[in-house]
């Protein structure tokens, strides 16, 4: 597959349409619609280098010289709430006016994959805060930081332009990218989670296939999905209110199923197709205890030296023990 053109590539080849276009004495209104990443109702995630029908100040061209643009935007979990603090700086002075003037506006999309959750904030100031329900967002969230045009601006230019745009102006419409930060990956926890605990991360449920035997697992969506056997399942649904038989289901159950999801991801790793499962809750709650025992799989999939079976049992606390000790006490057999 061809390697596509750099945005430098892409905006000097409009430089040079824009050129015949102004020759043959075309309307230039089409260019602001062509290719924009943003406007107001609709949003596009990961912002990679691509092509813009004007120039926009980003930190993989130079379409804009002598300038930079940061947004840097920070969260924390409340009880009912994510509330972010979002930042942004730039030194170009032609940007600074149109924001000064309200023809342009700070802009944050935020996006989280696991609950299709999308929204655009935005502000003319500097310094601005939000807020995002704790229902709505969960696990890995991607943010990014624009300039956004707050009303069409005829006569677009910025005394910063590369010296192949010469003096051309531009026709912004409402919306569209005057400048684009780097893209931001932010952890949304809740402050009282209960999926902290490896435990909650499972749902059982039963399998619906008669001819099904023992248990099976799916790892495509939230939480890890164990699925036993109707029998099995019944036997389950009789035991799991016992406080005695808690330990003993957690080492039959949790147990295997855990081991099985750490060999899921540490084939993943081994294999660089970690990604797939980054978007999923369970996968973050599991990541993260993982770091605290300096397991780092995105980083270092050789970080994972023990076996998956010691490991499941130091994620869950040695239910192993728990397991005998429960049976023993239920049988009274004495030490």
């Amino acid at each position: 597959m061809a390697a596509s053109p750099s945005p430098k590539c892409y905006n000097r080849a409009y430089s040079a349409r824009l050129s015949f276009r102004k020759e043959s004495g075309l309307s230039l209104t089409w260019c602001s619609k062509i290719l924009c990443t943003v406007l107001w109702g609709y949003t596009v995630m990961q912002i990679n280098p691509r092509a813009y029908p004007h120039p926009v100040l980003a930190h993989w061209g130079d379409d804009i010289l002598d300038s930079t643009f940061q947004g840097v935007v920070s969260g924390k979990g409340a009880k009912n709430a994510y509330v972010f603090d979002a930042v942004f700086k730039t030194n170009n002075a032609d940007l600074l006016t149109l924001v000064e003037q309200k023809k342009a506006m700070y802009a944050v999309h935020v996006e989280c994959n696991s609950t299709r959750y999308r929204n655009l904030f935005k502000s003319a100031a500097e310094k601005f805060s939000f807020e995002i329900g704790a229902g709505l967002i969960d696990g890995r969230v991607e943010v990014c930081s624009f300039v956004l045009a707050a009303k069409p601006i005829d006569k677009y230019t910025n005394a910063s332009f590369h010296p192949d745009y010469g003096k051309s102006i531009f026709r912004l419409s409402r919306g569209d990218t005057l400048a684009v930060a780097h893209d931001q990956i932010i952890e949304a926890t809740k402050k009282n989670d209960p999926l902290r605990k490896i435990g909650s991360i499972f749902s059982i449920v039963p399998n619906d296939d008669e001819k099904a035997t023992g248990m099976d697992i799916e790892t495509d969506g939230p939480k890890v999905i164990v699925r036993l056997s109707k029998p099995n399942f019944e036997s389950y649904i009789s035991l799991r209110h016992s406080a005695d038989y808690r330990s003993v289901l957690i080492g039959s159950i949790v147990v295997p199923a855990l081991v099985e999801v750490l060999e899921r991801i540490r084939r993943a790793a081994d294999e660089g197709e970690l990604e797939d499962y980054s978007d999923f809750r369970w996968f973050v709650v599991i990541d993260r205890k993982l770091r605290e025992r300096n397991i780092r799989l995105q980083e270092d999939p050789e970080s994972f030296v023990d076996s998956s079976l010691k490991v499941a049992h130091e994620l869950l606390g040695q239910p192993l023990s728990l397991s005998l000790n429960g049976l023993r006490a239920m049988t009274g057999v004495d030490e």
